[in-house]
């Protein structure tokens, strides 16, 4: 949050400051300590973290721009208060409400502040009840000192015995706004020797400020401002910290404390804690619906001064606006000189801008005229180039005729030759497995010799004749053959089985129980993979009827995904 960032600053202040009151003589400490004192807390506080002030501005922006809504939360209130003072009946109940519109009114619309806060006198006069009458007849001197109505305070004042005062808190409230009301006038004074007399008489009444009994944040602000006004930075930095602790950041008490900060770092002479914390007094005015906007009338000035006029202007008229519906004299007559001095800041820029206009302008026609001879000159050889273009295009149109029959012939010559590198390879594979074929059958027929002869030298006749009568033999061979043609395709089109399937509707899709061994099916579609299309040639390899085969073949075909008739050049695709 907020305090954190100023630890490194509130400890180092405080081993500063009992540093300081330990030295002998202390109003006597050179200048050159002073000054190390007041580089080094700066130095520390800036090291404590850093401030966007552009992020705060932000912030303040956006909140200036939501103004409606803060302004309608607090007229639901008062709305409010002013329906309860229609129902209350007694003038206890009416008081007690007109007490809260005098609060709610009194950062609002001092017009109305006055209005309920002259109505409590009256109702408090009504009770018979001299001490809330005091009460309320001193709270409006002190609004009227607060807004500018310094004439009006001082009857309010005059009208008043203080030794018939009979309650401290009154007592202290005189003193305290008689007190502020000569430190106004010293504030606003342009005449040196009374503004020297007011403060003094300011200085006078404030002594005579009972703090007994005073809460806490009004005994830190006494402590505050008295250093303050003694040139401690430091010490009142100090008493700030105390005083922010204690209240919350959303309330208005903390854009009172804010606002107090920012004049103790301009003493300080950091510009940037004096410019962030203004900044966050006014925020928090603005989110309160604050119309006295003293804050942003003060960081709009500073911003002029730093020369950003833009917003400052912008800042300066929503304090103007906020001044008009806060209606009071001293606001306008503080918010005019600003705006005066932030008109000057335009006109002179509108006058800067109008010079920087007529040099564009001149420019500006040097350019045109510069352009106007390019662009006839662009034109002529624009001509020249659509003419080239054309020839050039009509030249590329044959180019790209003759490019694309050239690139049909090359996808026909790739395409032959993977049909001839797919033959190649099938060719070598089984040109390998036959002559192993080959050679494995000599050897099956030597043995068949061997063992004919041994029956025959043996006269078995009836052996002999059982041998060459059994079929076992002639299925096992047939076995081991489709055996070996299976193995040979998978090895050639590991992928053939899954793809075939690919080429069928779900339900018509062929499951092989052993994925390394082809049913009928699929040899039949392997063997027209590898060119081998003829229904007679299939049956005699396969030992099936010419009919059988093209009834295998049909049945498959009618389960495809696509046209059936193209079914068998699907296939032999697979694997190109």
């Amino acid at each position: 949050m907020i305090f954190t960032r100023f630890l490194l600053f509130n400890c180092s202040s405080w081993i500063l400051r009992v540093y300081l009151q330990r030295l002998p003589n202390r109003p006597m400490i050179s200048m050159k300590y002073s000054i190390f004192c007041v580089l080094l807390l700066s130095f520390l506080e800036v090291s404590a973290g850093d401030i966007d002030l552009v992020q705060v501005y932000g912030q303040l922006d956006q909140a200036i721009e939501q103004t409606d809504q803060y302004i309608q939360m607090r007229e639901k209130r008062i709305l409010k208060l002013k329906n309860a003072l229609e129902m209350a009946h007694s003038p206890e109940a009416q008081l007690e409400t007109c007490r809260r519109l005098y609060e709610e009114y009194q950062p609002y619309m001092n017009d109305s502040a006055i209005h309920y806060i002259d109505r409590c006198i009256t109702l408090a006069t009504e009770i018979g009840n001299k001490t809330i009458t005091d009460e309320f007849t001193l709270l409006l001197a002190y609004q009227c000192s607060e807004t500018g109505m310094y004439q009006e305070a001082m009857d309010i004042l005059n009208s008043i015995d203080v030794s018939q005062l009979n309650d401290a808190k009154n007592k202290r409230r005189y003193y305290n706004t008689i007190s502020h009301l000569y430190n106004e006038l010293g504030y606003y004074c342009k005449v040196p020797r009374l503004q020297l007399a007011y403060y003094a008489k300011g200085e006078h009444y404030k002594h005579f400020i009972d703090t007994t009994g005073l809460t806490s944040d009004d005994v830190l602000q006494l402590k505050e401002l008295e250093c303050y006004s003694n040139g401690d930075a430091s010490g009142a930095l100090y008493y700030s910290d105390l005083r922010l602790k204690q209240v919350e950041e959303e309330s208005h008490q903390f854009a009172i404390v804010a606002f107090y900060r920012h004049l103790d770092y301009r003493l300080l002479r950091d510009s940037v804690q004096t410019r962030y914390w203004v900044a966050q007094s006014a925020l928090n005015d603005v989110k309160n619906a604050v119309m006295d906007q003293g804050a942003l009338w003060e960081l709009a000035n500073m911003l002029m001064n730093d020369g950003d006029i833009d917003r400052a202007y912008r800042y300066i008229h929503f304090a103007w606006q906020c001044a008009n519906k806060f209606n009071t004299q001293k606001r306008n007559n503080q918010i005019s000189p600003v705006l005066t001095a932030i008109s000057d800041n335009y006109e002179a820029s509108l006058k800067h801008a109008n010079r920087l206009l007529l040099v564009l302008a001149i420019v500006s026609s040097l350019l045109a005229a510069l352009f106007l001879v390019i662009l006839f000159y662009s034109n002529s050889q624009r001509k020249k180039l659509a003419r080239a273009r054309n020839e050039l295009s009509d030249s590329n149109a044959q180019l790209g005729e003759l490019n694309a029959q050239l690139s049909d012939l090359n996808n026909q010559m790739r395409l032959t030759n993977l049909k001839l590198n797919e033959s190649n390879r099938v060719k070598d594979e089984y040109v390998g497995r036959f002559i192993h074929l080959c050679s494995f059958y000599i050897d099956r027929l030597d043995e068949m010799r061997k063992r004919v002869n041994k029956m025959v030298k043996s006269k078995d006749l009836h052996a002999l004749h059982q041998f060459t009568n059994d079929s076992e033999l002639r299925d096992n061979n047939l076995a081991e053959l489709y055996g070996m043609f299976d193995s040979t395709f998978l090895h050639l089109f590991p992928n053939f089985v899954n793809d075939f399937n690919a080429l069928l509707r779900p339900e018509c899709r062929i499951a092989l129980p052993d994925p390394k061994t082809l049913n009928t099916d699929i040899r039949i579609f392997a063997l027209i993979r590898l060119g081998i299309e003829d229904s007679s040639r299939i049956a005699e390899f396969l030992h099936y009827s010419v009919n059988t085969i093209y009834n295998y073949r049909a049945k498959i075909k009618n389960g495809a995904l696509g046209d059936r008739d193209a079914f068998e050049a699907q296939v032999k695709a697979i694997g190109m």
